[in-house]
């Protein structure tokens, strides 16, 4: 039978998804984590065979059927394994190793290096519980990890002593030639011997995709350099390719957890422990775009995700100057591998030094909170690209639109690429002097007191030649309102405690109407005979006499006919409804041209959210 490196069936299953294969052959059913359909191995009305990608394999209840995507190709297409193989690698875009008596010895020595890397995994864990590790474990307990934790990882502790791991290696039959391949020993420079790569050190087993161990990171303890030391790369490890937690992370996205990239260890560590078991960290690199790939990979197939769920993964960065210029690597790398199905997110970090300190200190729920205000790849780019730069000239200007525009231009998805410059052409014209068009040449409705889309009401306002103007005119009628139709205070009492009028002598009366209504149901008549009580002297009566007057006047009622007593109580509420939404409008106007005076003088990313949400709001009421 023909033999394959395992490292290219690995590859192969990788770049395959089952339920990518399956689904092209059967018509395949969402069913929690995993797809379900009728078995297309025997003849069944019901469906009873699953497909479940996170652990790569398929069975039918039915009949048994069971096994990988090797296997269903090989069964549903009847071929033979290395056909199969041949076959998934063509559609994976992988070139075939030859089956040759070299193919085979490759083979039987990988086999063997994972036995080694195995046997070494359990040799640290050992080590770390046995007296030589006392240090180690008081370090990993004094990080907050229990010992439950600590066994789940499978942590360990290199000791100090240089042929300890070799001595014990070499008795389960291992040659140091061999520990030397995999980065376990190194020979030394000066004599024909090796010594152990790893001592005192913490350490940290790195699964494969799968979860085998390949290769192993390391912190000091105590005083020294590097503080971090990782194996180097290998015929089975290369860590541009792979993530710390990435075989734990295969199944998280199907858990409805997001992907998140931190920058260490401990790191992933304290999230998978917190709950978030999509926790992976790059291996002593920048992430890289065969890192960013795989994680992309980890998402389920575009036409079989929830609809409005958010499959990208998180990048979570320091907000100190470090942080930033990872971010802005991490962008860099990802802008040419961009489509709509592959972007990321960015989480900024500040307080914290890092994610495992941040739920150590402040729990679950400020980490949650971190993740919600992750931004969007637009967003960072934007950021990115205005950090250290002031926009008040027009040359500035140009210089930062020109180097926006070269940015995105890096993004080889054509669709996407225009996408991108189009909303960066909105916030370019939004940042450099965009003013919303005024609603007061619109004759959509504040004149006749509907918006378009409703079905108007009877009219409140007097005619279209003595239009609402003005803030004090919108507040004299609310207080009309209420002073007429008492009975409104039902429905609109709790607006009425909220309006804040900006005529002094109307907030005065408004108080006293609140107060007066908050006791009793009261009529027009009792309501006024109330207002008009002596209280502190007759000149205080007589000023609120006058304030009274000018709100119920013949101004007041040519501007909203809804506002007289003799009105209905239906045409009264429209009247209130109508004359509210503009005080609201009016009040979003004045924040929005705040919002962007600030955001001219600090053009924040808070400052530039707050004035577009603000922006949307005007635009909507004015469709």
């Amino acid at each position: 039978m023909a033999t394959f490196p395992p490292s290219f069936l690995e590859e192969i299953r990788a770049q395959l998804p089952l339920s990518g294969l399956v689904g092209s052959r059967v018509r395949l059913i969402r069913a929690g984590r995993e797809y379900k359909a009728c078995c297309p191995f025997h003849n069944e009305k019901s469906p009873s065979f699953y497909v479940n990608d996170a652990k790569q394999f398929f069975h039918c209840f039915g009949c048994g059927a069971h096994g990988d995507v090797i296997g269903f190709a090989m069964r549903h297409d009847r071929l033979s394994f290395p056909e199969a193989v041949e076959s998934l690698a063509a559609q994976a875009g992988l070139q075939m190793p030859r089956d040759t008596p070299l193919a085979r010895e490759s083979f039987d020595k990988e086999k063997r290096l994972f036995q080694l890397l195995e046997s070494a995994t359990l040799w640290f864990e050992a080590q770390l519980f046995a007296p030589t590790g006392r240090e180690a474990l008081t370090y990993l307990r004094g990080r907050g990890l229990s010992d439950d934790a600590i066994r789940r990882f499978r942590l360990g502790s290199a000791p100090q002593d240089a042929q300890a791991l070799l001595r014990d290696m070499a008795r389960q039959g291992y040659e140091r030639d061999e520990l030397a391949e995999v980065g376990l020993a190194k020979k030394a420079e000066d004599r024909d011997d090796f010594y152990s790569f790893f001592r005192n050190r913490v350490i940290f087993p790195v699964g494969d995709r799968r979860g085998r161990t390949v290769a192993f990171g390391a912190r000091i303890l105590g005083v020294g350099e590097p503080k971090y030391l990782n194996s180097p790369d290998h015929v089975l490890f290369h860590k541009g390719h792979l993530l710390y937690g990435l075989s734990r992370a295969r199944t998280s996205l199907m858990q409805g957890q997001p992907i998140i990239v931190v920058e260490g260890y401990m790191d992933v560590i304290a999230l998978v422990e917190g709950g978030y078991s999509g926790a992976v960290a790059p291996l002593g690199t920048a992430l890289t775009e065969e890192q960013m790939q795989t994680l992309w990979k980890l998402a389920p197939p575009v036409e079989s995700r929830v609809a409005g769920r958010d499959y990208s993964p998180v990048l979570c960065f320091d907000g100190d100057q470090a942080g930033l210029r990872a971010a802005a690597r991490a962008v860099e790398r990802a802008l040419p591998l961009l489509t709509a199905s592959q972007t990321l997110r960015i989480a900024t970090m500040t307080g914290a030094k890092d994610p495992d300190e941040l739920i150590r200190q402040s729990g679950k729920s400020a980490f949650d909170s971190l993740l919600k205000q992750a931004q969007p790849l637009s967003d960072v780019l934007w950021n990115l690209t205005l950090a250290g730069r002031t926009i008040r000239t027009p040359e500035e200007r140009s210089s930062f639109t020109t180097a926006l525009k070269q940015k995105t231009s890096q993004i080889k998805d054509e669709a996407l690429r225009a996408l991108y410059h189009e909303e960066f052409r909105r916030r370019i014209d939004t940042t450099f002097g965009w003013k919303p068009p005024s609603i007061a040449h619109k004759q959509t409705g504040w004149q006749n007191g509907w918006k378009k889309g409703q079905t108007p009401v009877a009219p409140f306002l007097g005619s279209r030649r003595s239009p609402m103007d003005g803030r004090r005119m919108m507040e004299r009628i609310l207080l009309a309102l209420i002073l007429n139709h008492p009975d409104l205070f039902d429905a609109f009492g709790e607006s009425l405690a909220h309006l804040d009028c900006q005529t002094p002598a109307y907030e005065g009366l408004r108080q006293r109407i609140l107060d007066a209504l908050a006791q009793d149901a009261l009529t027009p008549e009792e309501l006024r005979r109330h207002l008009h009580a002596p209280e502190e002297s007759v000149f205080q009566e007589d000023h609120e006499r006058e304030i009274i007057d000018e709100i119920l006047s013949p101004e007041t009622y040519a501007h909203a006919r809804a506002a007289r007593p003799e009105a209905s109580t239906e045409e009264a509420r429209q009247a209130w409804l109508s004359v509210w939404e503009r005080l609201a409008q009016e009040g979003i106007r004045s924040d929005y041209a705040a919002a962007c005076a600030a955001y001219r003088a600090d053009p924040s990313e808070s400052n530039r959210r707050r004035m577009e949400a603000l922006r949307e709001k005007i635009m909507d009421f004015q469709a």
